[in-house]
């Protein structure tokens, strides 16, 4: 019988044990060290960090902007630039887009952006990162609405830059993955697009778009692969090698269906993100509405480039307080009764944006916090560490914003701790065993986190 305890390291600190014998013994102790509430109030969204230059980038889900982050002093983060997403106006916020995310390779920054208010761009934009703390913007391309972006794992050489495009109705590119080439960093231009194979459901029980991406370069073979988080149509692994032509070479074909009180099951392809050998790919579920979506761990040998490619599931990883999400607000909209549900947020507790090593991964989920998972036996993946703190959230929550022209004020009403995003690190100093987290909450900001083995 698995025995748990908790140990208090101070009020931000916390311990998971986990033991698949009597003696209870702990693996890892998770430690707050540094946070930055950035945009007071802001609706952090996505986060990439470059450890050896000390910044981290993290976009905004409204239209506040992307912060950079001097992280020189782990314990003291400090906000050094806010790029605006207001792109066509004058920082007057009457046409502005949000920066749902960022990614960054070498000097290449890219921001991925959905309109906020009428008028805005919506697309992928460039920055020039020489000068890590005061990016320069170079050129953006028109997708109608980029959810994600990822930049190509072989840039410079490799030009590219992918988009899902999740939120767009472009007719030429909504709901898809586009390739873009940005050779010329002034003028990119969408190459070419990838659309799932599969048409849409009846009845509305499927709806195929483009959600998160990530890449690899397959060690075995060196080809690139693409793999998208395509929601109802669950993963496509795609070779994009010839980026001019991507190539679909395997899939997880999601079959939505009603349950017995009404709810889809089997849908809601979030991320997908491959073991650094590729023989394996984890996929979580962002449902919204009922029991939290987990972690799908997918076997995918044979997906590169080269091989017949058969995906199949060898273990499951459900998020550890899968509480109802979003019920009473159901209640409210079928019953016609007010439940006061608007005060619960659909998406509370599903797992969110994973960070994936070969034998662990990073399961940041909303509400519940941001969890460390142990995946030596891919079938039985274990959390061996969790954080579930939250730092000041009245402050963090309802406070002025004086980091833009506007005087932003905050307001998250009830809510507390909602982890968006989380990244590996490198090394604590003097320990190399463990290593720092970066993760990004919705309403706290940048958090910093350092793992302590036990």
């Amino acid at each position: 019988m698995k025995s748990a305890l908790f140990v208090a390291a101070a009020v931000l600190a916390f311990v998971m044990i986990s033991s698949g014998t009597a003696a209870a013994t702990y693996r890892n102790r998770l430690d707050l060290v540094g946070s930055n509430g950035l945009m007071v109030g802001s609706q952090t969204s996505d986060i990439d960090v470059d450890p050896a230059r000390n910044v981290a980038y993290l976009g905004s889900y409204v239209d506040l902007g992307v912060a950079v982050v001097d992280i020189r002093d782990r314990t003291n983060p400090v906000v050094v630039d806010i790029l605006t997403t207001d792109y066509v106006g004058a920082d007057d916020r009457v046409a502005s887009s949000d920066s749902a995310d960022v990614d960054i390779n070498g000097d290449l920054l890219a921001v991925a952006s959905q309109t906020f208010s009428e008028g805005a761009f919506a697309g992928v934009s460039l920055y020039d990162i020489t000068d890590v703390f005061h990016p320069v913007f170079r050129g953006q391309v028109w997708t109608g609405g980029t959810h994600d972006v990822q930049i190509d794992p072989r840039w410079p050489d490799r030009p590219y830059v992918y988009s899902a495009n999740m939120e767009s109705d472009d007719p030429d590119h909504g709901h898809h993955v586009s390739i873009i080439d940005a050779s010329d960093w002034t003028q990119p231009v969408v190459l070419t697009d990838y659309v799932s194979p599969e048409p849409q459901g009846a009845q509305g029980l499927s709806f195929n778009s483009a959600h998160d991406l990530t890449l690899l370069v397959h060690p075995d073979t060196g080809h690139v692969l693409l793999y998208v988080a395509y929601w109802d149509s669950g993963l496509r692994i795609v070779d994009v090698t010839d980026a001019a032509h991507p190539r679909e070479i395997g899939s997880l074909d999601y079959m939505p269906t009603l349950t017995p009180r009404g709810l889809i099951d089997t849908c809601c392809a979030h991320y997908a993100q491959p073991t650094p050998s590729g023989h394996f790919v984890l996929l979580e579920d962002e449902v919204g509405i009922g029991l939290a979506g987990g972690v799908h761990i997918l076997r995918a040998d044979g997906c590169d480039g080269v091989h017949t490619c058969i995906v199949a599931q060898v273990g499951f990883w459900p998020p550890p307080i899968p509480s109802p999400q979003a019920m009473a607000i159901m209640a409210e909209i079928r019953a016609g009764v007010s439940t006061y549900g608007v005060v619960q947020r659909f998406f509370t507790r599903d797992v969110h944006n994973l960070d994936v090593q070969e034998d662990r991964f990073l399961a940041p989920s909303y509400s519940s916090g941001l969890y460390l998972v142990d995946m030596s036996d891919k079938t039985n993946p274990e959390q061996v560490a969790f954080w579930v703190g939250a730092v000041d959230m009245k402050t963090a929550c309802h406070g002025r914003n004086t980091l833009n022209p506007w005087g932003y004020q905050g307001d998250c009403f009830i809510q507390a701790r909602e982890v968006w995003g989380a990244k590996f690190g490198e090394a604590v100093p003097g320990s190399p065993s463990d290593f720092f987290i970066y993760a990004s909450d919705f309403w706290d900001g940048l958090l910093i986190l350092t793992t302590r083995s036990q």
